[in-house]
């Protein structure tokens, strides 16, 4: 059974909770356009398989946004890291491994003046690969405030270490 509503009240009645998820989620202004747009295009091309028995309509397009934001972040995990030509004629090996060394230094100093709860939400997410669900689980910490703490921590380490000549 699919619901009667038209994509402009979609789009009215939902554009500012839309856009308040994707910004709270994405840091680039155009991305956050971008991801906008994709969402009330994709919700447009499915309405017809919305089914209010399943869910209120905002429960059925927050999944919408949800998903783009992750699709989104999917797309950019895989994208290359481009390398400015200079740093990637480094000439001698050794210099490359004394670099990494003080790059993991700072990195390790910047971890070392998180609170221990951001630092170990870093630690478990990116070195050990656990899902913000499955630390939300292990800690007794709701989901949200997971990734609260992960996205402050972030934050933090990338304001310590842009102050760095290393990064």
């Amino acid at each position: 059974m699919s619901a009667v509503i038209s994509p402009e009240k979609l789009y009215h009645d939902y554009r500012d909770k839309v856009e308040g998820y994707i910004y709270s989620h994405v840091q680039n202004e155009q991305d956050r356009q971008d991801l906008a747009q994709q969402v009330f295009l994709k919700a447009t091309a499915a309405l017809h398989s919305y089914d209010p028995t399943r869910g209120a309509v905002g429960t059925w397009l927050y999944s919408i946004t949800r998903n783009v934001v992750a699709d989104h972040y999917r797309a950019k995990s895989r994208e290359p890291i481009p390398l400015d030509p200079a740093e990637a004629a480094i000439p001698d090996e050794a210099v490359a491994r004394i670099l990494t060394r003080e790059m993991l230094d700072a990195l390790a100093g910047a971890l070392e003046q998180l609170p221990e709860r951001e630092r170990n939400i870093v630690i478990w997410r990116f070195y050990h690969g656990i899902s913000p669900q499955e630390i939300a689980e292990k800690t007794g910490i709701s989901y949200a405030n997971v990734r609260f703490l992960q996205h402050s921590a972030l934050n933090k380490l990338r304001d310590w270490l842009t102050d760095t000549e290393l990064f």
